[in-house]
């Protein structure tokens, strides 16, 4: 019946379908594959029994428990902007050291494309670490059943007990916004867009805790997700006495955004209205007035959450018991003094 099914859907049977089949898990599955000497005699034989029964083929992720081959670890990123380039690059040069290729795929923040992509490579990684765009996490939570170890990098993934290693958005945030409380702002808006992302989520959250511990009203702008939008809304600031007098942008973008239509509008920064934003980028120390921020080090924990991912496949191909509980690793932001919050210019 599950070779009929497993056809059906046009696919061979899996490693999966060999633990139904058995009726073990598919950890026993993986020790059996790798002949490891904690397999009772009576699992052993009932897992060979399912595989002869389907005609189970062992995959890339199999002959890797073996030693042969699947020296491949995944990344799955929304893009390859500057922020997830570095996350690439980091894990590859981790990769490297552990004498393992990287399969790094885009998903454009398409759900769609993310279950497209991740079955297009389930059977062909060791390990995956995983930008989730939004998924509800079924098929990450089937490929960690298969025996591939998951972690999440940048933000949790729904539905997934998965170790994670992420980044202190929500006080990162609202140390920026605190910032500018601390200049005499009252008036402070948070602009920007994509609400619905864990990390932007998360950042509007502690700019609301910043505003509401210091008695001030949020004033939210969070569909401003073009230039065109970000130029309307600063043309009717422009004309207006009672606009915002300070800015928290919670994504790089939307504080490029920010100052090219404060600049086009004659607003100046930070005299008219001072800016904070979250995330570092290459220009923003020397833009007209260089851009105050809230940096996190995107290097640092693609390189944490590599390392975390090598060490669970290790511990795999040793045949070690997976843990039931979840590691969580939180990484801390610097909040970098320059002059776009009314700070004066270091020499």
């Amino acid at each position: 019946m599950t070779t009929l099914r497993a056809r059906r859907r046009g696919r061979p049977p899996t490693i999966i379908d060999v633990a139904r089949e058995a009726k073990v898990g598919v950890m026993s599955v993986s020790r059996v594959i790798n002949n490891h000497p904690s397999v009772k005699h009576s699992t052993r034989a009932k897992v060979m029994k399912a595989i002869a029964k389907i005609g189970y083929s062992p995959n890339d992720a199999a002959r890797m428990l073996k030693g042969r081959r699947g020296r491949t670890i995944g990344l799955v990123v929304p893009d390859l902007s500057d922020f997830f380039s570095s996350c690439f690059h980091a894990v590859q040069e981790v990769a490297i050291r552990h004498d393992y290729q990287t399969l790094v795929v885009a998903t454009g923040r398409s759900v769609a494309v993310e279950e497209q992509q991740l079955e297009s490579i389930q059977n062909r990684v060791a390990g995956l670490l995983i930008v989730s765009s939004g998924s509800d996490g079924r098929r990450l939570k089937m490929i960690q059943e298969s025996g591939v170890p998951v972690v999440a990098l940048d933000r949790p993934v729904a539905g997934v007990q998965a170790d994670a290693v992420l980044v202190e958005n929500r006080e990162g945030a609202e140390q920026g916004v605190r910032h500018l409380i601390e200049h005499g702002h009252k008036k402070i808006a948070c602009i920007g867009f994509d609400s619905g992302s864990y990390t932007v989520r998360e950042r509007i959250e502690g700019y609301k805790l910043a505003m509401r511990n210091a008695g001030l009203d949020p004033i939210l702008f969070i569909q401003v997700n073009s230039l065109e939008v970000m130029q309307a809304l600063a043309q009717r600031w422009s004309a207006a006495k009672d606009r915002p007098t300070a800015v928290f942008s919670p994504k790089r973008i939307s504080s490029v955004y920010l100052i090219q239509a404060l600049h086009l509008h004659k607003l100046r920064v930070p005299e008219d209205v001072a800016v904070v934003g979250f995330d570092d980028f290459e220009l923003a120390e020397v833009l007209g007035t260089p851009l105050t921020v809230v940096r996190q080090t995107p290097a640092r924990m693609a390189r944490a959450a590599a390392e975390l991912l090598f060490k669970k496949i290790a511990n795999l191909q040793e045949g070690a018991v997976s843990e039931t509980q979840t590691a969580k690793m939180l990484f801390p932001t610097d909040l970098i003094i320059r002059r776009s919050c009314g700070c004066p210019a270091k020499e």
